[in-house]
């Protein structure tokens, strides 16, 4: 067992935090200001493009992220009953992406998914652009 001095301590716990995420901020320090289309989120601490503007995304595909101990049974059930098909596991074990068989749309499959509670969250799979 190794023994750190209580001074090496204090400074670990200082700097890990600030180290871990550099890009969570609150928006008023916030050197990129949302723009025109976009909605900065206090809960998410994050910009995110806004849902009623330009739909930038993959159509007919949805990211899912069931709750922690939802087995595979339970996924599958799901999958058939909303005509979904598991594209790849982004994230084990509880991150899909998922192609939706049947034609509906996005937004649609995601309202139903709310219905299930085994789903944390549904969206849409983004197109994240560099410019």
């Amino acid at each position: 067992m190794r023994h750190i001095p209580i001074f090496q301590c204090m400074i670990l716990c200082f700097l890990i935090p600030s180290c871990t995420n550099p890009t969570v901020t609150s928006e008023k320090n916030l050197k990129y200001k949302p723009q025109s289309g976009e909605i900065y989120t206090e809960k998410h601490r994050e910009i995110t493009p806004s849902h009623t503007e330009k739909k930038n995304y993959v159509r007919g595909q949805i990211l899912v992220k069931f709750k922690d101990g939802t087995d595979d049974q339970a996924i599958e059930t799901i999958q058939r009953e909303l005509s979904l098909k598991t594209i790849r596991v982004v994230h084990r074990p509880n991150l899909f992406l998922m192609k939706i068989l049947n034609g509906s749309s996005v937004e649609t499959i995601m309202k139903r998914l709310q219905d299930f509670p085994e789903v944390e969250y549904a969206e849409p799979n983004y197109i994240v652009t560099i410019h």
